[in-house]
C-alpha cells in the first residue's frame, strides 16, 4: 500500500507543477504586458520591467496555488477512475479515507507552501516592489527638472520651470493635471522645493494659485495659497500600493507591532493588523478542505465507463460555493471588526462538507447498477 500511496502522491505533485506553471505564466504574461506599457513609455530600461514582474511572481504563485492543486487532485482521481486504478484501489479492501492518505499529505504540502508565501515571500517581494516604485517615481521626477521647458511625462500631465537656483530652489513653476476627466487643475507658483517622503516624491508650491476648471460647466475656481504640497510622485506614475501599509510586513514583524516591539510606519490600525493575520492563517489552511472536496467528491461517484464529468462540475461547483462564502466572511469581518472569528467560519463548513461527502459514504465498492462486488 505503501507504493500505491507513493504513485497517487507522485502523480499528484507532479500535475500540481504543471498546473501552477500554467496558471503562473497566464497570470505573468498578463501582468507583465502592462508593467511593460507603464515601464516603457516612462522611459525605464528591460532591467527595471524584469525586476518588478519577477517581484510581482511570489503574488501570483500564492493566487494560483490553491486552484493548482484542486486541478491536480480533480485531474487524477479522475484519470485513476478512467484507467480503472481506482476500482483496483477500492476492491483491495481499502476504504475512501485510507486511499485519501496521498491526498492529504498533498493537501499539506499545499497548505505549508501557501503558508510561507502569505507570512514571508509575498510580504517581502511587495515591500521590495514598493521601494523600487518609489525610487523610479522619484527618477522620473528627476527628469522633471529641466530649465525652460514644457515636459509631459505623461499625456495628463505638463509641467514648466523657469529656473532652478543654487540651493535647489525652482523658479516659476507651472503644473497643469487632467487626471480627473471631470476637472482641468492648473498650479502655478513664484517658487517650489521638491521634497522626499515616505509616500514619494512631493512638489512644496510656495505663493501661487490653483485654478480648477469643472469641464461640464466650465466654471473657473482659483484659490490662492501661502504653500501647498503636491505628491507629484503620484501624480506621475500613479499607483495604489505607493505608501505602507500592513500588507508589506511579514507575519513576525506584524506580531512584534501588536506586541509594542517594533514601531512600523505609516498609519496602521491595531485591528487591520489583526484581519491580515488572521487572514493569514485562514486563506492558506481553506487550501486543505478545497483539495479534500474535491477528491471527496470525486471518489463518491463510483465506476462508470462514461466518465465521472459530471461529478468533476460537481466539484467545481463546490469549491465554488465555499470560496462565495470565504468572501461574504471577509466582507462581513471588514464592516464588522471585532468579528475576525467568523474568518474560520469556512473551515468549519468546508470540514463539514468533506466529512458528509467522505466519512459517512465509505461503503464497500459497488457497481453503477447497485451491485456489490
Amino acid at each position: 500500500m505503501k507504493r500505491a500511496n507513493a504513485y497517487v502522491l507522485k502523480q499528484l505533485l507532479t500535475l500540481f507543477g504543471f498546473f501552477a506553471l500554467i496558471l503562473v505564466l497566464i497570470y505573468w504574461v498578463n501582468r507583465a504586458v502592462s508593467l511593460f506599457d507603464q515601464l516603457i513609455a516612462d522611459g525605464q530600461s528591460i532591467f527595471i520591467f524584469l525586476e518588478f514582474t519577477s517581484l510581482t511572481l511570489p503574488w501570483i504563485i500564492q493566487m494560483v496555488t490553491p486552484a493548482a492543486g484542486f486541478a491536480a487532485v480533480v485531474y487524477v482521481v479522475h484519470r485513476l477512475s478512467i484507467d480503472s486504478e481506482l476500482v483496483i484501489l477500492q476492491t483491495s479492501g481499502r476504504s475512501n479515507c485510507q486511499i485519501a492518505t496521498p491526498v492529504w499529505i498533498f493537501a499539506l504540502c499545499v497548505t505549508l507552501i501557501t503558508l510561507v508565501l502569505y507570512n514571508v515571500l509575498v510580504p517581502i517581494s511587495q515591500s521590495r516592489l514598493q521601494q523600487r516604485q518609489t525610487e523610479v517615481a522619484e527618477n522620473v521626477t528627476a527628469r522633471l527638472l529641466t530649465e525652460g521647458a514644457f515636459l509631459k511625462p505623461n499625456e495628463n500631465i505638463t509641467f514648466y520651470l523657469k529656473s532652478i537656483s543654487n540651493d535647489g530652489q525652482l523658479e516659476s513653476v507651472f503644473l497643469n493635471s487632467t487626471i480627473d476627466p471631470k476637472r482641468n487643475v492648473t498650479y502655478s507658483a513664484t517658487k517650489a522645493f521638491l521634497v522626499r517622503s515616505d509616500i514619494g516624491p512631493q512638489l512644496v508650491l510656495i505663493d501661487g494659485l490653483v485654478q480648477s476648471l469643472d469641464i461640464k460647466t466650465q466654471r473657473l475656481t482659483v484659490t490662492r495659497f501661502n504653500d501647498f504640497v503636491v505628491n507629484i510622485g503620484q501624480l506621475i506614475t500613479p499607483s495604489d500600493k505607493i505608501g505602507f501599509n500592513a500588507s508589506n510586513f511579514t507575519s513576525v514583524q506584524l506580531l512584534k507591532f501588536l506586541r509594542g516591539a517594533k514601531v512600523l510606519p505609516g498609519s496602521i490600525s491595531l485591528q487591520q493588523i489583526r484581519l491580515i493575520l488572521h487572514t493569514r492563517i485562514t486563506a492558506p489552511l481553506l487550501s486543505i478542505f478545497g483539495v479534500l472536496l474535491g477528491y471527496a467528491v470525486l471518489i463518491s461517484s463510483g465506476f462508470s465507463r462514461f466518465g465521472i464529468w459530471k461529478h468533476v462540475l460537481l466539484a467545481v461547483l463546490s469549491l465554488s460555493v465555499l470560496k462565495i462564502f470565504e468572501g461574504i466572511c471577509i466582507d462581513y469581518v471588514g464592516r464588522e471588526k471585532n468579528a475576525v472569528w467568523v474568518l474560520y467560519m469556512p473551515l468549519i463548513f468546508g470540514f463539514l462538507c468533506t466529512y458528509a461527502i467522505l466519512f459517512t459514504g465509505d461503503k464497500p465498492w459497488r457497481t453503477s447498477e447497485g451491485s456489490t462486488i
